[in-house]
């Protein structure tokens, strides 16, 4: 959690509230959007410096807004110039299914369907979100170019860790990466639900022993 805040906060210096809004809204399957962990990964991080904050009000409410410092933005460097490892890549619900035989036959087809059911709803999430990005891609690239050029502490740190030389190829390359990520989520749910589906029938189609 800490290095996806960092992440964020190097697109954009953002209140708490705004980082779990854009992992809701972008990173869910990635990452646990509660608040407990955001503030979690907050407090460690103000405590290594990674992150410093402003506060201001706005319609009379205090607001906290977090921005990353050069010890931050080197953790991240070091995070995202490791390569992924397959092995941090869990999903303890996984292991549910691996121990499914061990339950009757009904709770058996009632849990594989609820979670095709999920999936199938997450999938039209991600389509959803697809169509958007796609209908808005050239504006919201020129939008964050424009965005980020007025804080030159951002466009620094973002040339620095990117190796790019001008703002328009770093906010491009963020750009597509986010929707390979999205393009690989939409693949990977199409085939877990076909997996599941074709579990379901076998389930369905079987003869009590």
């Amino acid at each position: 959690m800490e290095n996806i805040i960092l992440s964020l906060l190097l697109i954009k210096s953002m209140t708490i509230y705004e980082m779990r809004m854009y992992i809701q809204q972008s990173l869910s399957t990635v990452c646990s959007d509660s608040l407990g962990s955001i503030q979690v990964a907050i407090k460690k991080l103000k405590s290594k410096n990674c992150v410093e904050y402003r506060e201001y009000i706005e319609n009379n409410i205090m607001k906290i807004e977090y921005s990353i410092t050069e010890i931050g933005l080197n953790q991240f460097r070091d995070w995202i110039q490791t390569p992924m490892n397959i092995q941090k890549i869990k999903n303890m619900e996984e292991g549910k299914f691996f121990f499914l035989g061990m339950a009757p036959k009904e709770i058996r087809i009632q849990s594989i369907r609820g979670y095709i059911d999920s999936l199938i709803s997450e999938q039209e999430k991600l389509v959803s979100i697809q169509t958007y990005v796609e209908s808005t891609k050239e504006d919201a690239i020129q939008t964050n170019v424009e965005r980020i050029a007025k804080e030159s502490q951002l466009e620094d740190h973002l040339l620095a860790v990117s190796g790019e030389k001008t703002l328009d190829s770093v906010v491009k390359n963020i750009y597509d990466y986010q929707v390979y990520n999205l393009e690989y989520g939409l693949k990977r749910i199409k085939e877990d639900i076909a997996f599941y589906q074709a579990i379901l029938e076998r389930e369905l189609n079987s003869k009590e022993k």
